[in-house]
């Protein structure tokens, strides 16, 4: 009698290991999947007297919108604003409703009215569109140069 119930507890905790095994598995693969489809993007900027012209590069995942916000070197930044975007096929959007998935990018203007000579510092934003946050996928300081 005592040996049936050490092999059906061992069965027990057999099974136990198998779900917990089972469990672990299926939330790695999860967080596998979600690495995988997180935003990953680049920023090219250049700047003159009117504004700032950003170019987006999408690597990995889905992008729902490009924001800007800038400062002159010292002062506090702004809230991040829209522009406008060039896409391929010479689409003209809103770059808060810029759609681009891995491989695609635009050509975002922000215009404002920049002093020639003085420093901005600006942080560009992505919209992931998986998760809805917005990321920073670039920062920097720039001068107005005279043009």
């Amino acid at each position: 009698m005592t040996r049936g119930m050490i092999s059906v507890e061992a069965l027990l905790i057999a099974a136990a290991f198998v779900i917990v095994g089972v469990m672990a598995v299926i939330t790695f693969q999860g967080m596998g999947k979600s690495a995988a489809e997180a935003l990953r993007a680049n920023a090219i900027v250049t700047v003159d007297r009117a504004g700032f012209d950003v170019t987006v590069e999408v690597l990995n995942g889905r992008l729902s919108g490009v924001l800007l916000a800038y400062a002159a070197s010292g002062e506090n930044m702004s809230t991040p604003m829209s522009g406008v975007c060039i896409t391929a096929g010479a689409q003209s959007v809103s770059s808060d409703r810029l759609s681009l998935i891995a491989g695609q990018s635009a050509t975002c203007r922000f215009n404002y009215r920049l002093e020639q000579g003085r420093q901005y510092t600006y942080v560009i934003y992505a919209r992931d569109a998986s998760s809805g946050k917005a990321v920073q996928i670039a920062k920097g300081v720039v001068t107005v140069g005279i043009s």
